[in-house]
């Protein structure tokens, strides 16, 4: 698991009530060590490996084959499909289904409620006991997650340099929005892990990026800007995250991210869904209102938000688009972006991060 500081206009420093020495013994499970909160702090993100076990992974692959078994029930019983590919599995049957309607992976990315996995993990005990030496005692869940659908050769789902707080609202510079990315499977270069350039939220400068990306709908981040502005040497500084569990290649590379924040600070998510509160200090037995977050539709509310026509509310639509479109100066056109510009002005706050 890597654990990032998400939104550079927070600018690493410790917050005085939360980085203290602590006893000897006495440490909760899954709180950092000194070594990492530093590195944490002065380099933007740590590793953490082995921090969930084999059942607790398993459980969330569980949900996941569900998910793509129903992908393929649906598209299936349309006619998008003439074969569900059963016999095919965990990490090969989306790529199968991907052949047969490209796009599929898109749209199991458009996942919008949490699976009793994804929640056990979102309000694990272990990854709220770190995250209070960061953000404090009373944390809420970002409504920013993602099921990532990686499937290989695909250049949909290869995202470019980015900070994250190019696609968050301008209210919430000023958050600490802390970031859990979590693997599946092994990852590495090949199969496609994560980069790093260490350092550069500390000046808590947002960059300017354009959209969007080859085929896809992501923000990107050209390194000669990242060069300038932040001081750093793109052929040298990148760091890349070798995570090594199960050794597979060809295959899905699936993770899931998620997101949390001191409760009460702002989400960055354009008013379209507010944060699910998940430790509040002093009352050991707070359960999350996970009904209450998933009622609200993120892709629904982004429909409506756009106004767009009845053909965008397709099940089987593989089109994201929202309001860091209109942040930022629009220089490559794609299928996501054609989606925006049909209607530009009538875009609401309510819009979302894919």
């Amino acid at each position: 698991m890597t654990s990032s500081a998400s939104n550079p206009g927070y600018t690493g420093e410790r917050h005085p009530e939360l980085f203290k020495e602590r006893p000897a013994k006495g440490n909760k499970p899954g709180q950092l060590s000194r070594a990492q909160l530093d590195e944490f702090y002065t380099r933007g993100f740590t590793l953490v490996r082995d921090f969930f076990t084999k059942e607790e992974l398993d459980a969330v692959k569980a949900d996941i084959t569900v998910k793509v078994s129903e992908l393929a029930d649906n598209l299936y019983n349309a006619g998008k499909i003439k074969d569900k590919h059963e016999g095919l599995g965990f990490y090969h049957r989306l790529c199968a289904i991907e052949r047969d309607f490209p796009g599929a992976n898109i749209v199991l990315h458009k996942l919008s409620t949490l699976p009793p996995s994804f929640r056990a993990i979102a309000a694990h005990e272990r990854m709220l006991n770190l995250l209070e030496d960061i953000v404090g005692p009373n944390i809420s869940f970002n409504p920013v997650w993602n099921l990532r659908t990686k499937t290989p050769n695909n250049a949909a789902s290869t995202v470019p340099w980015h900070q994250d707080s190019g696609y968050f609202d301008v209210e919430s510079y000023n958050t600490l929005i802390v970031t859990a990315w979590v693997p599946l499977l092994d990852t590495n270069e090949q199969n496609g892990t994560l980069q790093m350039v260490p350092g550069c939220h500390r000046d808590g400068y947002i960059a300017k990026h354009t959209c969007c990306a080859g085929p896809t709908w992501y923000i990107d981040l050209d390194e000669d800007i990242i060069e300038k502005e932040f001081g750093v040497d793109m052929a040298k500084d990148p760091v890349t995250l070798d995570v090594p569990l199960n050794n597979r290649s060809d295959v899905v590379r699936w993770s899931i991210d998620f997101r949390w924040q001191r409760t009460g600070t702002p989400a960055g998510l354009f008013g379209l869904k507010p944060t699910c509160e998940v430790r509040r200090d002093g009352e050991p037995d707070f359960r999350p209102d996970w009904d209450s977050f998933d009622s609200v539709d993120r892709n629904r509310a982004q429909l409506e938000s756009m106004a767009r026509d009845e053909s965008a509310a397709d099940e089987f639509s593989a089109v994201i688009s929202g309001p860091w479109m209109k942040k930022w100066e629009i220089v490559n056109h794609n299928k996501h972006t054609d989606a925006f510009e049909k209607n530009p002005e009538g875009w609401q706050p309510g819009m979302l991060h894919g």
